[in-house]
């Protein structure tokens, strides 16, 4: 729900308690509106009051995209990155295709259809 916030300027406020109405629903304070700020609240402690609101976002988005990252992995069968091999990923634009020499995603299956396709 963090996404809902849409400028730099909105969570600005959030550290003077002046929460712009469309964030008021998820909370008042950091801690009700960021869903990892208890945890890092915990882990920091004193220190957390020095974290800047933007840093919490941007925290609270990278652990989120790291909790999807374990979903799509585990439904893999893939429970580590020891077992994750180049086969297994794509990239996601030609630059990084070309430089990394991993396949481009829409690649990575292409002699799989062909031979289906062509029979």
């Amino acid at each position: 729900m963090e996404s809902e916030i849409k400028t730099k300027d909105d969570i600005a406020h959030v550290d003077e308690n002046m929460v712009p109405v469309y964030v008021q629903r998820f909370g008042d304070t950091k801690e009700e509106i960021f869903v990892t700020a208890p945890d890092l609240k915990r882990k920091l402690g004193k220190n957390f009051e020095k974290v800047p609101t933007g840093a919490l976002g941007v925290y609270t988005y990278m652990e989120r995209l790291n909790q999807g990252l374990r979903q799509i992995m585990a439904g893999c069968r893939k429970f580590s990155l020891e077992y994750i091999s180049r086969d297994d990923i794509a990239a996601l634009t030609k630059e990084s295709a070309g430089i990394s020499g991993i396949p481009y995603i829409t690649d990575v299956d292409d002699k799989e259809v062909n031979k289906i396709l062509n029979g």
